[in-house]
Parts: structure tokens; sequence; C-alpha cells
């Protein structure tokens, strides 16, 4: 290594000491060699973590998705602006993802802060929510899409571009983090087969890169920072004319999933069975309910060793199950309703890591379906029934219908036989 070299890594070092808050004495007896080129990258001015080790499901957008979100916590005595995030494969280095200006402001914020808003109310973008102060922390939500299935890591990092925020008498400085080393989940996600009979069905607010209370729904639960509804749907049914409903909206009666039987996507065993809550009034929000109110009425199966299946927001009195009860795929469950959290009928459909609906998501596809297209209108369930009508704009998928083993996304509109 020539000697110009060797002086940039001491300068390197010692800058990086001095943003991290290194004293002096403590630089004398703990800086790393610059001639070590592994000790210098693993001196850092962040700290990185993943909320839950991230997995590839394949949507009807025929690419492998990543959802995860990477959480950063300022490890200097300086605030830092992050400036760029890239999500790289560990073993190549190829940039899967690269997320600068709008992009990566928003979609990152404080985890004090974090934004669970659902549309038209998307959180308004804050100049400031990729800047960190000593010890802060915020979260970035990701959605690393890869093409095929052979392309996919096995190993994800992280490349962070960020910069000290000038202060009176002090230079800035920008640097470089390698952080957040992590390895994908190898085993395929959970095959599901239909939670409803017939019909044409829109995934509200599904999988995975908008801004919705599923996708950033972030919880601590336990002392443990979860997302359960990360890869959550709210199905909610149409007519042929991509209604949801007609008539007047103010009554139950007039939305074309209300009533819809529900039944076992898996076998399993019933380890939750609620019911007794009546339905809310649509088509306004309700008051918000307990945490253990959320679901409403709801059923919620084991289908594999820390795999669980929730059901929420059924029909009062609807309930065919029993806790303990052993139940085969496509048995009915119960009917979809308008219990707990709803303000107009959906069903709300996810898979977890336990029996609460405070823990964390887990990845899922769907056996077989058709796969019509999707509704263009930004809308959710407290919206629905505030429209001047039930018609959504629906745009007609091309290429082949039929699906197998995928994720429906955000808004897709299909079909299961």
């Amino acid at each position: 290594m020539s000697g110009h070299r060797r002086r940039q890594r001491a300068i390197l070092i010692v800058v990086l000491s001095v943003v991290a808050g290194i004293s002096s004495s403590g630089q004398a007896r703990a800086a790393p060699d610059p001639s070590n080129r592994a000790a210098m990258d693993d001196l850092t001015g962040l700290a990185a973590s993943v909320l839950s080790r991230p997995g590839a499901v394949r949507g009807t957008d025929g690419r492998y998705h990543i959802a995860y979100e990477l959480v950063l916590t300022g490890a200097t005595r300086f605030t830092v602006d992050v400036e760029r995030v890239e999500v790289r494969d560990a073993r190549t280095h190829r940039v899967l993802l690269s997320l600068a200006g709008s992009e990566l402001l928003s979609r990152m914020n404080p985890v004090a802060d974090t934004p669970a808003g659902v549309p038209p109310d998307y959180p308004a973008v804050h100049p400031t929510a990729t800047r960190l102060g000593p010890s802060e922390s915020a979260v970035v939500w990701l959605d690393v899409q890869v093409q095929r299935k052979a392309n996919l890591p096995r190993v994800l990092e992280h490349r962070i571009l960020a910069s000290t925020v000038p202060l009176a008498g002090v230079k800035p400085f920008q640097f470089l983090s390698l952080v957040g080393h992590v390895s994908l989940r190898t085993a395929a996600p959970l095959r599901l087969g239909p939670p409803m009979r017939g019909g044409n069905w829109v995934a509200a607010e599904g999988c995975c890169d908008y801004p919705t209370h599923h996708r950033r729904g972030f919880l601590v639960a336990d002392g443990k920072q979860v997302v359960p509804q990360r890869f959550a749907i709210d199905w909610m049914r149409l007519d042929q004319q991509h209604r949801a409903w007609v008539g007047d909206p103010h009554r139950l009666s007039s939305y074309f999933s209300y009533g819809q039987p529900l039944i076992a996507a898996a076998a399993g065993r019933v380890v939750v069975a609620t019911d007794g809550v009546a339905d809310n009034p649509p088509p306004d929000e309700p008051p918000a309910p307990s945490v253990e109110g959320l679901p409403g009425n709801r059923v919620v199966l084991r289908v594999g060793p820390g795999v669980y299946l929730l059901y929420a927001h059924m029909v009062r009195g609807s309930v065919r199950v029993r806790v303990g009860q052993h139940v085969r795929r496509g048995q009915l469950l119960g009917r979809l309703g308008n219990s707990g959290a709803s303000a107009t009928p959906h069903l709300h459909l996810q898979v977890q890591i336990g029996r609460s609906v405070l823990t964390d998501g887990l990845r899922y596809v769907f056996d077989r379906f058709q796969f019509l297209g999707r509704i263009t209108d930004i809308f959710w369930d407290g919206d629905l029934g505030q429209r001047p009508n039930g018609q959504l704009t629906f745009a007609p998928a091309s290429g082949s219908r039929t699906r197998l083993r995928e994720l429906p996304l955000y808004n897709n509109v299909v079909r299961f036989r």
C-alpha cells in the first residue's frame, strides 16, 4: 500500500473516532492499525439491525419481494444525516436497491414517530426524517425486488452514506457504514388455499411498498419491535362492475362482502375463537377498541410450528369452530362481518408467529387464483362507504390470468375457485 493511501486511512480512522466521540486517550489505546483493512471496515458511525429475518415472496408482478425493516441508530455524539441507503448482495456486492433523496425521505422515519396512516392521509414527508441524533433510531421501510429466483441473494448487507450535520467550529464529515448483514430465510412461504368461496375480491392495503397502516404498522409488544401486518390483506368482495357496494352505504347488507362464508385456507388447530362482538354500523370509523378488541370476532388457526393464521372482523354469532378443534382446508369457520376496528365489511387476513394479533407477520402465498387486474383508486375500509358510490376504477391484467403460488399485491383483484 502506498504511503499516500496509508495516510488517507489513518486520517479516516481518526475522524471517525472523533465523530464517534472517542476520547484522545481512548484513541491511543483502541484506534485500529490504519494498514489493517478489516479493522477499518469494522468502525462505523451507525449501528443497524433488522426487525425480523426477511425472506422472499413472489408477487403477481412476477418479481420476488423481500419486504422488511432496517433500524438505524446514531452511534456518534453528533447529529448525522443519512443520505443514501443501499441494499446489496453480500457475496457479489451487487446493489439490489438504492434509496436517496425523496425516495429515502418517504421511507424513513424515527422509531418513536412511525406513521401508520392510510390514504389519503399518507403522512407528509418530513424534511428531517433522515436525521439521527446521538443514540436516536429510525426505521427504513424496504421492499427489495428481484426478477428471478436464481438471483436471490443468500445474505444481504446495507451500505449507508451519511454525513455529520454542520456545527459551529466543527467541520462536517461524510462517511460510509457497511452494516446489517442478514441471511435470508430459505424455507418457502406458507402455501394457502382460498380463504373464501368464489367471486371477485380486491386485496386492499396489500404488500409491499405502499405506506399503508398494514405495511408500516410498527408496534412494540412485550418489549419487542414487530410489524404484525407486514403481509396482511383486507379482502373486499366486488361485483362484476367492480362495485364494493350498492344502495345505502349505511346498511351492512349493501356491501357485497358482508356475510360471505369464510373457510380455512389451511388445515390446523383452532387456538382462538372469539364471538359475541356486535358489527359496527357503516360507514364511519368506529370508536377505537381496546387492543384485545381490534380484530373483533376472530378465529386463529395454528397451521404449523410458530405459524398462525388470523381471520378478523367476523359476524357476531357466525363463528362455527371452537378452541382445540382440528379443521381441514376448506372447512367453514364463520362469516365475514364488521366487528372490531372495521368501518366497512372486510376480512382482515394475516399470517403471524403467535396467536396474538401483536406478534410479527410472516410471508405466505396462495396455491392458485385468477389474477384479473387491479383497482387504481386509493381507498380503504374507512373510506369505502364515504365515496359517492361503491364503484372502483379497474385496470385489467395483461398476460396469463392463472397464478400459482403467488401473493396478491396492493389492490390486486383476484378470483378464487
